[in-house]
């Protein structure tokens, strides 16, 4: 008996992950998953501030960083995405291979819409009544 080989299909989640990375790597930067990950839910740090006009910025508000990581790491499993070595900073970086590029194509070959930046309400922490 032979056994398959199985497909991994790309999420929406996946695409947009592939999406951030392509966008840096077109800018010549090559993030590492925290920093996809900083990007995806919209941290205001310093770092991140000027990554706010990426169409992914803030779309997985939702996400843990636990969960983010293991998206990754089936993008880099199913060779959507790529390692790249620096031997200054002694990191692996990440960028998109051959294959992420072609499903990115298609993607918006078929979508003609972005990605939506999720809005976050903040939340009351106290609420204030009149006594009776």
């Amino acid at each position: 008996m032979k056994k398959e080989c199985q497909v991994y299909k790309l999420s929406t989640s996946d695409l947009k992950i592939l999406e951030t990375v392509y966008l840096l790597n077109e800018k010549g930067i090559y993030p590492l998953t925290e920093g996809v990950y900083l990007i995806l839910v919209g941290d205001d740090s310093p770092q991140i501030k000027e990554y706010t006009d990426l169409a992914t910025y803030k779309t997985l508000v939702s996400y843990p960083s636990k969960k983010l990581s293991r998206l990754v790491m089936m993008l880099l499993r199913y060779h959507y995405l790529e390692r790249l070595y620096d031997e200054a900073s002694d990191e692996l970086y990440l960028k998109v291979a051959e294959k992420g590029l072609v499903e990115l194509v298609d993607y918006h070959k078929k979508h003609k819409y972005k990605f939506v930046q999720k809005k976050v309400k903040d939340k009351q922490l106290f609420l204030k009544k009149e006594k009776n």
